[in-house]
């Protein structure tokens, strides 16, 4: 598609430059009413440039049009755009009046055109995630957002700052949060409250002054569909370098969000674009589960210009850009007031988030706004397909609930559990054997507990209850515990059958002595008592569970290569997923590249707990590197070989860490590096 930019100003370039990512777009004509900026933009590009847009309207072939004029300019460029023809994309505001940017939306639908509006932040990575979260109550209702968009003392870092301070803080300052809230929310419906304040009238700019009559500081109380109520302050007086710069932070029943920078897009905010904290805790960074793929500002012309071509409406849409101006307009009312003022929503409704498979292979998940030619959103290997392609989707780091620790030790969960589905864990490897199955399931009722068709949660029948009255006993006993329908998979804990002792029930009811005796049955020489029954046996009934809708897969934990080959042999449903000790120290490759072949997903128990390795000096300088921790290494490690490792941890700021592995990778020769570290005859004792 052919585009023209109209505004050769400073941001022009970036536009332009961000363009030539995009094979189907290309740079074909300039405009401005400085001929050399035009000039200069259109040569590396070789594009015509133009005086102006009715010139370049009348002689240039361009299909959609890029308005990065000044404020005052983008509703009658934008408006001659659309009746010459052609799609536009234009910077914000759309306009600076809401009958005009009613309008522009009206001529656009008439023409059959497409328009869209900066900015395209709230299609970041960051602000998708957020929206998910807080649309399946991560932190509860959420009944009070703060929204700050700070932009001050324009005129020590733009090189035009008149034009934005004589159209204020709202126009330019506060669509950004305010594209974010209704991404997230929908529309805006009233301004209960609003006050504006000319803090500072007179201002300096490359040797002279001048002065500004428009509010440069504004707050307002707004109320969004859904009842959400949001403090806006929008200022071009507080500096743009203070530590409230584009930030968005929601309360909700169970807890609070915390985005940093709602305007952010490039991939690289400064911090964690994420923090969450259960009620009552301190912040954490919540990790986005895969690398976060940077948007220039091209993408906003690219998802217009695809729009344009298959009928869709564009991600910032025109409509929702006029429904900003109407809040902007709205807001300005009820200063004037002093009374709530209704907000027009023109048109525009809650929109849908864009597709996101992040909690599931995030190493398959193209960015629909990044070019083709991108790639990966993330540098892990590839999910085994298998040979029908069917390899089951997991989320790519998980959590392991067992409050063993070796010996005669047992650890409290509870909180452990809480905070990993704060920092957005979405797998939890469960059996009935840790004791923990029910604390899981309450709180996955509660407002932490995403939505059951954003979990995977794991099951396991413990050696006892191999015999299919007592496999099935135990699988219908632990789902009700998680207070759930199925399993998304149940596994073999082991793949040896024990002499039956009974029903496990809540084993963390029972003292050590008391569960010792009911899942290790022995003899007197302490040898473990087998069951007469055989894997063939205990596998057909695993199966008859899944034909019966209590398990969406099966799979099998702690076996050999040569165990798995031999249950492949006999099943009729083969498991779709091993989980096996895994870590630098031991890493059973052989028993991974077979289950990799055969399109079965491996999950690394114990990944970080072997003694010494997360001290391992060989560990240490590829951790300084990327400037995380060993943990955070060793974790990687297993994503880019294709395994899923399920972490625990006691310590709060340990389970947000384990999650946070996205933001880096490893190189080929620090792989290898941390591969050299296995040991043939690795033994815990």
């Amino acid at each position: 598609m052919n585009v023209a930019i109209v505004g050769c100003g400073h941001i022009a370039s970036a536009y332009a430059e961000g363009l030539s990512a995009y094979p189907d777009l290309s740079l074909v004509a300039t405009a401005d009413f400085k001929n050399e900026r035009a000039e200069s933009l259109a040569a590396p590009h070789g594009a015509d440039a133009f005086g102006d847009v009715d010139a370049l309207l009348a002689g240039s072939d361009a299909d959609l049009v890029l308005n990065l004029t000044i404020h005052d300019a983008h509703a009658p460029v934008t408006r001659a755009c659309l009746e010459a023809g052609c799609h536009v994309v234009s910077e914000k505001p759309l306009a600076l009046d809401a009958e005009t940017a009613r309008g522009l939306v009206d001529l656009a639908d008439r023409n059959d055109r497409v328009l869209a509006c900066a900015p395209i932040s709230g299609q970041a990575d960051a602000q998708q995630y957020a929206a998910r979260l807080l649309r399946d109550r991560h932190i509860g209702p959420v009944r009070m957002a703060y929204a700050v968009g700070n932009f001050g003392r324009t005129a020590e870092w733009n090189p035009n700052p008149e034009p934005f301070l004589r159209v204020g803080p709202l126009y330019d300052g506060a669509v950004y949060p305010l594209t974010v809230l209704t991404t997230i929310f929908g529309p805006v419906t009233k301004v209960r409250t609003a006050d504006a304040s000319l803090l500072l009238q007179e201002h300096d700019h490359d040797g002279r002054s001048f002065q500004v009559e428009t509010p440069d500081h504004v707050a307002a109380t707004l109320e969004m569909k859904g009842g959400t109520l949001v403090q806006l302050t929008a200022s071009l007086y507080v500096p743009h370098q203070t530590q409230h710069f584009s930030s968005l932070e929601f309360h909700g029943d169970a807890g609070s969000l915390y985005l940093g920078d709602c305007g952010n897009f490039d991939g690289n905010p400064s911090g964690p674009p994420l923090q969450v904290a259960r009620l009552g805790e301190p912040y954490r960074p919540c990790p986005i589960p895969r690398r976060p793929a940077p948007l220039s500002y091209a993408a906003a012309v690219a998802d217009a210009a695809r729009a344009a071509s298959n009928g869709a409406t564009p991600s910032a849409s025109g409509r929702q850009a006029a429904h900003l101006v109407a809040t902007i307009e709205a807001i300005e009312a009820c200063g004037r007031k002093g009374a709530p003022v209704a907000v027009d929503p023109v048109g525009f409704s809650t929109p849908d988030l864009r597709p996101w498979t992040g909690t599931t292979a995030p190493h398959r998940t193209v960015h629909p706004l990044l070019p083709s030619s991108a790639g990966t959103a993330d540098a892990t290997a590839p999910a085994p397909e298998g040979p029908n392609g069917d390899a089951v989707d997991l989320p790519p780091v998980g959590f392991g609930c067992s409050r063993y620790r070796g010996g005669t030790t047992y650890v409290d969960l509870d909180d452990a559990m809480a905070d990993a589905l704060a920092a957005g864990i979405r797998l939890f490897d469960t059996a009935e054997l840790y004791g923990t199955e029910a604390t899981l399931g309450g709180l996955l009722e509660r407002p932490l507990g995403p939505p059951r068709d954003q979990l995977f949660l794991v099951g396991k029948a413990w050696n006892t209850n191999h015999r299919p009255e007592h496999l099935r006993a135990a699988a219908q006993d632990s789902l009700g515990r998680l207070g759930i329908d199925a399993f998304d998979c149940y596994m073999l804990h082991w793949p040896t059958a024990w002499r039956h002792q009974g029903p496990l029930g809540d084993v963390s009811r029972l003292s050590h002595e008391e569960a010792a005796a009911l899942t290790f049955p022995s003899d007197e020489t302490g040898a473990p008592l087998e069951a007469d029954v055989t894997l063939a046996e205990t596998w057909q009934e695993m199966e008859a569970l899944r034909e019966d809708g209590l398990a969406r897969t099966l799979g099998i934990c702690n076996v050999s290569r040569d165990q798995l080959t031999a249950l492949l042999d006999l099943a009729a449903v083969p498991p779709a997923v091993v989980q096996v000790e895994c870590h630098p120290y031991h890493h059973p490759i052989e028993l991974i590249d077979f289950a990799h072949a055969q399109g079965i997903r491996v999950i690394a128990h114990s990944p970080l707990s072997a003694p010494g390795l997360l001290d391992d000096d060989a560990l240490r300088p590829i951790a300084d590197a990327h400037n995380v921790s060993t943990a955070q290494v060793v974790l990687r490690w297993n994503l880019q070989h294709g395994v899923v490792p399920i972490p625990s941890s006691t310590n709060a700021d340990h389970v947000h860490a384990n999650a946070r592995v996205f933001g880096f990778a490893l190189d080929a020769a620090e792989m290898a590096t941390i591969d050299a570290l296995h040991q043939p005859d690795f033994d815990r004792a």
